[in-house]
């Protein structure tokens, strides 16, 4: 998982899964370490009464009750005093013959012995020897039986840790998700900034290191906008401060001598700066536009663009329709559409095929044309205040480089965006995207 809150609801829950198993590991040897000494107690305090109520029949009368005396995991046999068997000392053995000697009379023997194997090879029976009387030793057998107390099966061991586990998981993903939703909010408010610096401010909330970071973050966000609004101004400043000196110029030409072509040539310089200081501060205001939006007929707005093409004698081609109005910022929209159509135009041979689309995520227009198209590196790059692409689109069309960096910075600060693709049959389509609402 690579997010954050993945990677901590992983470590919860191998942290949870592997106690669930340890305890209920723990749990198990303990219970069954008691449960092993309150049997070998019961067993203890069963031999010493079996001892006793065998001790006061006739012997004759004790072999008719031994099937009845069979307890399951050990089994109470008679054989005649005095027979031998080797001595034997086992974990069962030494834990029986504690509190059975406890509850017996320290006079009677008991021992450990081990049987005769049932058969050769095998191994013998261990059995406690409990001397009766004259007549009779009592035997406590302990065959290989499946103990009464067994653990549980491992269904039920595995169930339960399933169970335990997703309780913890379901409740450790809700801690996980809120304890993570600031830096979630950081990360789309960073996100949010490379496209809006206007963007709400983040609140101050939550851990002590997320209201650090969402404070650094606002302030960064602060000093960004005032340093865009200083810029903004500079080159507000820039452009009143050159216009008079342009104007000034342009008055002058009358004084010059009747040269046509020099004023012609002075008059072409004016107009290039002038559009320089206009564009250039178009575009720092495109960084932050401050129209409101509103609901717009795109399908309108575009047909009027061809109507504009039409009058020059240029061809705007309009395919598909768009069902319903779409909020945003009209004159941005305009403006975009108006640069990437002139584009295509100016490349495309007065030719350009602009296409509409609308689905849930937004309204997509793709403008065509057939003109040389773009190297793929400099796809990205012409988006680049100033950057042209001289080998593809030549200086000698005019403008300064900026109607595609205004254009993406206007659609930007709506949600949307423009990118750029080479068409495969040749030319290129400029995609806008308008985000729905």
């Amino acid at each position: 998982m690579k997010s954050l809150a993945g990677r901590v609801f992983l470590i919860l829950v191998v942290a949870t899964v592997l106690i669930q198993v340890l305890s209920f590991g723990g749990a198990l040897a303990v219970s069954a370490r008691d449960s092993r000494r309150q049997m070998f107690e019961f067993m203890g305090a069963d031999v010493a009464f079996l001892h006793q109520l065998l001790g006061r029949m006739p012997p004759a009368e004790r072999a008719q009750w031994m099937p009845a005396l069979d307890r399951g995991f050990y089994q109470p046999t008679l054989e005649p005093a005095g027979v031998v068997h080797p001595e034997a000392d086992t974990p069962h053995l030494r834990e029986s013959m504690a509190p059975m000697r406890r509850r017996l009379d320290p006079a009677i023997d008991v021992r450990g012995v081990m049987l005769d194997p049932p058969a050769p090879g095998e191994d013998g029976i261990p059995a406690l020897a409990v001397s009766l009387d004259a007549a009779h030793t009592l035997l406590v057998r302990f065959p290989t039986r499946k103990a009464p107390l067994a653990p549980p099966p491992l269904g039920v061991i595995a169930g339960y840790v399933a169970g335990v586990s997703l309780a913890v998981m379901l409740a450790a993903w809700g801690a996980v998700r809120l304890a993570t939703r600031p830096l979630r909010r950081l990360a789309e408010a960073a996100h949010a900034l490379g496209h809006n610096l206007d963007a709400p401010a983040l609140p101050e909330r939550g851990a002590s290191e997320l209201v650090e970071a969402s404070r650094a973050f606002n302030v960064m966000q602060a000093a960004l906008q005032k340093n865009l609004a200083e810029r903004t101004q500079i080159l507000a400043a820039i452009s009143h401060d050159l216009k008079t000196p342009l104007t000034r110029l342009r008055l002058r030409i009358g004084a010059l001598p009747a040269d046509e072509q020099a004023r012609a040539r002075i008059e072409t310089d004016i107009d290039a700066m002038s559009q320089l200081v206009e564009e250039g501060l178009d575009y720092a205001r495109s960084a932050q536009p401050v129209e409101a939006t509103a609901r717009v007929d795109l399908q309108a707005l575009v047909e009027s663009l061809a109507d504009q093409a039409a009058d020059l004698g240029q061809v705007l081609r309009i395919e598909g329709r768009l069902a319903a109005p779409v909020r945003c910022a009209p004159r941005a929209v305009r403006r975009a559409l108006q640069n990437l159509v002139d584009n295509a135009l100016k490349y495309g041979g007065g030719a350009a095929t602009l296409q509409l689309a609308q689905d849930e995520g937004g309204v997509e227009i793709r403008i065509e044309d057939d003109g040389p198209g773009l190297p793929p590196a400099l796809l990205e790059r012409v988006f680049e205040p100033f950057f042209r692409a001289e080998d593809s689109r030549s200086r000698k069309t005019g403008g300064t480089g900026l109607g595609l960096a205004i254009a993406r910075n206007l659609m930007r600060a709506q949600g949307g965006d423009i990118r750029l693709e080479n068409r495969t049959g040749g030319g290129l389509v400029a995609i806008l995207h308008l985000p729905r609402g």
